[in-house]
């Protein structure tokens, strides 16, 4: 059950608009988070204190091995760090918590009742930095809405058919989250809504394999890690073939449990380039393209590590998203740059592997980016076809590259 509790200092600091603002975790809880951050910490010290032998080597050999294993030492210590940051970010948690106006929230408590549902406790919730908050009477601001409640007599309602109601009664369309219970019943239970998405993704890909090669070395992921955000991810592993394959395989697999386990992009982007570099020795680089979707605001941020330029298409306008980036891997600490897009309705966003953009580019320099501006395809499965195809027959029909479009149609929900 998700509760929220505020010290007598945050309790003094509410504001004129009724907003708490109080951490997420507290007494033993964030205690434990805390103690766990301080392990992870003192853990990176003493990997990074291991005594290293004195003892002079005359084999270069045996130079270079020692060096590698020192830097594999600080690569390790390194994430080690950032675990323990993220366990101190997560205890430190601020969410700012406010209640209804009193005649709105007995309004809804007999709303409820005359759908058999029973409210003990009502409030809205909004994660963030203090002092950063701005909430109406009705919980507006894409804040989200806990409600505590249970079912009269024997029968149950799905979270479902709660959100229905709330949505009707808050005049917002409001769907469960997924850390929300998933039936009213007899016994009380805590319910998390949050708004329902203003925008939807419309997703495509094309690829071909080079042509002497079975297997591409371009892999790709598409995840929904929240109800609001979309993660688009184009990983190119140097050179072809199966290698190639299993190295860009890696970075995706890493990224995703990395984002999956709460992990910040921008982290997840230095622990896998660390873990690339100690791995491989900066012998099999992979380039990483990576777009996050905010699917409420409409926000689009890229990071990139020698990626290819991205396109976002809006009618005629094109803008190149493009980052002057090393590959993962080529050195031991690559600093992730963030480039904000806000996108609009109707938008097209295209990513593509250095297969597409070198075939295309090579006819003359902004040829790819004029391609996609004079295009009048909306469908995104159209795009990518078409620019696979362009790519291929600029080449003379030849396939000398691994070729992978991928395209993304933003549109708003009401217009879907």
């Amino acid at each position: 059950m998700l509760k929220v509790r505020t010290s007598r200092a945050s309790k003094e600091a509410e504001n004129k608009a009724g907003v708490v603002e109080g951490y997420l975790f507290n007494g033993y809880s964030k205690r434990k988070l805390y103690c766990l951050s301080e392990t992870y910490e003192e853990l990176a010290r003493l990997y990074r204190d291991i005594p290293q032998a004195e003892k002079l080597c005359a084999d270069r050999r045996d130079m270079l091995y020692r060096q590698q294993i020192r830097e594999t030492k600080e690569v390790f210590a390194n994430h080690l760090d950032e675990i323990s940051s993220a366990f101190a970010d997560v205890a430190d948690t601020v969410v700012h918590v406010s209640m209804p106006v009193e005649h709105k929230r007995k309004a809804l408590i007999h709303f409820l009742k005359r759908q058999g549902i029973v409210v003990r406790e009502l409030i809205f919730i909004e994660g963030g930095a203090p002092g950063n908050c701005e909430v109406s009477a009705d919980g507006r601001c894409g804040n989200k809405i806990s409600i505590e409640a249970r079912a009269v007599g024997r029968h149950t309602i799905s979270a479902s058919v709660l959100g229905e109601l709330l949505s009707a009664f808050f005049d917002r369309k409001l769907v469960p989250s997924g850390e929300s219970a998933l039936a009213v019943a007899r016994g009380y239970n805590t319910f998390i809504f949050e708004d329902e998405p203003r925008y939807t993704v419309l997703s495509a890909i094309s690829r071909a394999v080079r042509e002497d090669e079975k297997v591409s070395g371009d892999n790709f992921s598409l995840e929904e890690y929240n109800q609001s955000q979309i993660i688009v991810m184009l990983a190119d592993g140097m050179g072809s073939g199966e290698q190639a394959c299993r190295d860009s395989q890696a970075v995706i697999e890493f990224m995703e449990r990395f984002l999956e386990a709460g992990f910040r992009k921008e982290k997840a982007f230095t622990m896998v380039n660390g873990a690339i570099a100690a791995q491989n020795g900066c012998c099999n680089l992979t380039t990483l393209d990576v777009c996050a979707l905010n699917l409420l605001t409409g926000e689009a941020e890229f990071v990139k590590a020698g990626a290819a330029a991205s396109y976002i298409k809006r009618g005629n306008w094109v803008d190149e998203v493009s980052a002057d980036t090393l590959p993962l891997g080529s050195m031991d600490e690559l600093s992730p740059i963030t480039q904000s897009v806000k996108l609009a309705d109707a938008d097209m966003l295209v990513m593509v592997s250095d297969g597409i953009s070198d075939a295309i580019e090579n006819e003359a320099e902004g040829r790819l980016r004029d391609l996609i501006a004079r295009s009048q395809i909306l469908n995104p499965k159209e795009m990518a076809d078409y620019l696979l195809r362009y790519a291929i027959n600029s080449q003379g029909g030849r396939i000398r590259d691994d070729m992978t479009v991928l395209t993304c149609c933003v549109k708003r929900r009401a217009e879907i």
